[in-house]
């Protein structure tokens, strides 16, 4: 059982964060300050810490929504105004119908490959539009007291996102306008690219395209809300993720205080404690860290521990797959953890990230075995502080900290133990 000491040391933090530097968009001055902090704490537990920077566009992963958005506000206006030349209901040469669905095409071909591969699929295919900012991954390694055998990563990130206005104001709604906002949007590329088809046919389904157009109308409140779903005010970030961040420092403090005991302090398992930045840009920090140190990862079969948006006691989930960005765990590397959590008797379940992607996922995608220890079961609720203004230290229980700590003490004895 985690001391109630230790609870406070770990909550105090994300207090401390939040007061003195507050909000930490990925790439400024603030998400430096923090990683710095992190770096001065994790100094006094650890053999050796570091920070590794690195280059990315932290703006290109959300920046283009409100444009995207527009753009396909504009395609379905493209889209009616093609087909009230078709009907006749517009008394303009026949060859606008052409110029509209063309134009529109072209908009929707911007639009769609940003949604998917930048949105979803987490890659960075439009960053070079974007300015390149600098951050910093913080690193601190605790060496075991014999030969190395096994080496655990545990990790958080400590950027803080920009406040998402659909879940501030719509709640549940708002996450379910996402979804379907996006399958309009495709269904709609797909409708105007089979438009053009026909234009060149000589078949009519005039029709038929008229009553899409009715039902794509309904795109059009999406759209417009689209342009606003989120802010460029960065939130406090206390559950996502100074939570994760803090489970680390703790990790380092009980190792640190119990050196000299060796039923707890590792004798085979290197241990990297690791605060990623710019989490919140599209996982930019893990990439580069998986990038950087895949070969060695690879070859001391490193296991990554990622914990993002620790929050409550009775809600934990170990995550199974993230399949907006195509990752999926190996129930043999978190089956272990959820064993040990049921045998701690907390309130732990195993389920799908149905919106967005962690850290873990960065490592999964290249074949590393990870796990993701999380608060967050969007499939069962939004949480009215995630990505919000609300996401600020009390919201997060003591208690819940304790509790994930005890998971990651435990997990790093049994790994030992294996050897």
């Amino acid at each position: 059982m985690i001391e109630k000491k230790l609870n406070d040391y770990m909550h105090g933090f994300i207090v401390d964060i939040c007061n003195k530097i507050g909000p930490r968009e990925a790439g400024t001055k603030q998400e430096e300050l923090a990683g710095n902090k992190i770096e001065e704490e994790l100094k006094k537990f650890c053999d050796e810490t570091h920070q590794e920077e690195f280059i990315c566009s932290p703006t290109a992963f959300l920046g283009f929504v409100r444009y995207g958005a527009l753009m396909a506000l504009i395609s379905v206006i493209l889209y009616w105004l093609s087909l009230l030349v078709d009907l006749g209901w517009l008394q303009i040469d026949n060859i606008f119908s052409l110029i509209f669905i063309v134009i529109a095409v072209i908009l929707l071909g911007i639009t769609v490959p940003y949604f998917i591969f930048e949105i979803i699929r987490y890659f960075e295919f439009y960053d070079f539009m974007f300015p390149k900012k600098k951050s910093k991954n913080v690193i601190g390694t605790i060496n075991p007291t014999d030969k190395v055998k096994n080496t655990i990563i545990f990790s958080g990130h400590h950027d803080s996102a920009y406040e998402f206005n659909l879940f501030y104001y719509l709640k549940r709604i708002g996450q379910m306008m996402i979804n379907i906002g996006l399958l309009e949007v495709f269904t709609l590329f797909f409708l105007v690219v089979l438009k053009l088809i026909f234009y060149f046919l000589p078949i009519d389904i005039t029709m038929i395209f008229l009553g899409f157009g009715i039902a794509f109308l309904t795109l059009l409140p999406v759209a417009f809300l689209f342009m606003f779903f989120h802010t460029y005010n960065p939130v406090l970030g206390a559950f996502d993720n100074l939570s994760g961040v803090v489970i680390l420092l703790g990790i380092g403090k009980y190792l640190y205080e119990n050196k000299n005991n060796e039923k707890f302090f590792p004798k085979h398992t290197k241990i990297h404690l690791v605060s990623f930045a710019a989490e919140e840009a599209g996982l930019r920090g893990s990439k580069r860290y998986v990038k950087a140190h895949y070969d060695e990862l690879k070859e001391n079969g490193t296991i990554i521990v990622n914990m993002d948006g620790i929050a409550k006691t009775e809600k934990l989930l170990i995550i199974s797959k993230e399949p907006f960005i195509g990752a999926k765990y190996n129930p043999e590397i978190y089956n272990p953890i959820l064993k040990i959590a049921s045998d701690l008797k907390l309130n732990i379940k195993t389920g799908p990230l149905s919106f967005g992607a962690t850290d873990g996922a960065a490592f999964v995608r290249k074949g590393l075995p990870a796990v993701t220890i999380s608060g967050l079961d969007l499939k069962e609720e939004l949480p009215p502080f995630y990505h919000t203004r609300e996401d600020k230290p009390e919201v997060v229980d003591k208690e819940s900290l304790g509790q994930v700590l005890e998971i990651c003490l435990n997990y790093i004895k049994l790994i030992d133990s294996s050897n």
